[in-house]
């Protein structure tokens, strides 16, 4: 999705720059001029209205390149699939735009195509996404092939077959990989039997799954009451809304809709978990717990709090872990957040023989985001880090739309776009320390390590270890 690969560039930047930031910090030279403060992203005018059928629609037309994106956010994501077919929203999403009642997957491709465009789907926690483009004289045409995909996705025999045998082997591999067993054990473990524990079907599940129970699923969530379509870029606002009204107009939903997603479980103490893999030269180390909604008055502070700790080269993490130890070449710390709740992630790659030596430098950056005050240096540059990755990913037309709409999924208005430079700016040393206290204490983490068995007995200094098959 382009949402993923403007992450991967993030990051590929941010290795490439690496060398540069490893040597020895120097002050900037005395003659250069001061940075200037981040402006906060301003608000798009919104056109905000509502069919009759329940379908929230938000046209946000913005002047430049002639190009429109369409992004259709439907409820109910994994966290909305039945007992004992939990993950069947990643097929679900494969198979989504494969063919409607009246066109292929070939001619949907095509269609768009011809207007400049392209169609993906991404399964979320919280949500499906439809997300397409095309050019501005085009929009008639994506809107038409949205609305058909969003209302008559047919599921051809052949296609899900092709998706299931796909899904399998792709699980396969993946479970082979340490970092797969990792997440997933550290999922099951942070949110026990709450639906965002699953990071992925099950062979049983997917083998399970027929064109029929997909459809049944499809249009149990693929309903207007229960999405939202925002459409971003130059186009004349009541052309489109009258093409809105053209090809979703009459839309209904069938079954019972998803029901809303319970809350997130309570942290617990710390606990380790070691899953064993023999052979591995190396340990996957994940720590973390479940965090706070983005709408919590402690979720800014926890974010600059995290930028401090280990959101990016700058972080307490990526000196102590790599610059003074060399123990990994990228440990990395992140805060996600869903319709409920959130989660703190902590992931590094280690040697065996010092996966324990790891560990202990963990606990210690852990427990001295709330032992000690922030510089005021430190605060700034976190600050101008979280402001300038939120700045840079959303300069693009798609991205602002799909910020809408994932911000909307989670129950935040619109407003919350430009309230994220301002409220991160505000945070106070003093608020990192309380977050610090009650999001990083290392008492209330999860731990989990894929490795080799002989690191194992290294493990049990810091308490019980639990052995996890996956």
């Amino acid at each position: 999705m382009n949402h993923h690969l403007t992450r991967l560039l993030t990051v590929f930047l941010s290795l490439a720059v690496a060398p540069a930031l490893a040597a020895e910090r120097k002050p900037f030279p005395k003659e250069l001029p001061a940075f200037g403060a981040d402006k906060p992203l301003p608000v798009p005018k919104i056109l905000k209205s509502t069919t009759p059928e329940g379908l929230t629609v938000w046209l946000v037309p913005r002047e430049g390149f002639p190009k429109v994106t369409v992004i259709l956010a439907a409820r109910g994501g994994t966290a909305a699939d039945p007992k004992g077919k939990e993950g069947l929203t990643s097929l679900l999403a494969s198979t989504l735009s494969e063919g409607t009642a009246t066109r292929t997957s070939r001619q949907i491709a095509e269609e768009l195509q011809a207007v400049g465009g392209s169609l993906q789907v991404e399964a979320a926690d919280d949500a499906i996404y439809l997300q397409a483009d095309g050019l501005a004289s085009g929009a008639d045409t994506v809107l038409s092939v949205v609305a058909d995909v969003a209302r008559n996705a047919s599921f051809p025999a052949q296609e899900v077959a092709l998706a299931k045998a796909n899904a399998l082997q792709d699980l396969q591999v993946k479970s082979s990989q340490p970092q797969f067993l990792a997440q997933k054990t550290f999922a099951e473990a942070v949110f026990g039997k709450h639906p965002y524990h699953v990071v992925s079907p099950t062979a049983a599940v997917i083998s399970g799954a027929t064109p029929e129970v997909l459809k049944k699923e499809f249009s149990r969530r693929f309903r207007p009451d229960g999405a939202l379509l925002v459409i971003a870029g130059a186009f004349d606002a009541e052309a489109v809304s009258q093409a809105v009204t053209k090809s979703f107009g009459g839309w209904k939903g069938s079954g019972s809709a998803p029901a809303a997603t319970p809350q997130v479980p309570a942290p617990k103490g710390r606990e380790i978990l070691f899953v064993s893999r023999p052979g591995s030269v190396q340990s996957v180390i994940m720590i973390g717990r479940v965090g706070v909604h983005a709408s919590d008055p402690a979720y800014f502070p926890s974010l600059v709090a995290n930028t401090v700790f280990g959101g990016g080269f700058a972080g307490r993490l990526m000196e102590n872990i790599r610059e003074d130890k060399g123990y990994s070449y990228s440990p990395w710390s992140n805060l996600s957040s869903y319709q409920q709740g959130g989660a703190l992630q902590v992931n590094v790659q280690v040697r065996n023989e010092v996966t324990a030596a790891t560990l202990l430098e963990l606990i210690y950056e852990l427990d001295r985001m709330g032992a000690t005050d922030v510089t005021a240096e430190d605060l700034q540059t976190a600050q101008r880090v979280a402001t300038g990755r939120y700045l840079l990913n959303t300069q693009s037309q798609w991205s602002v739309a799909y910020v809408l709409a994932t911000n909307w999924v989670k129950g935040l208005p619109p407003e919350f776009l430009g309230e994220y430079v301002p409220k991160v700016n505000a945070v106070t040393s003093a608020q990192i320390r309380e977050a610090g206290k009650k999001l990083f204490a290392s008492s209330s983490q999860t731990v989990v390590v894929v490795g080799d068995d002989k690191v194992k007995a290294e493990l049990e200094q810091f308490g019980p270890v639990r052995v996890v098959k996956q």
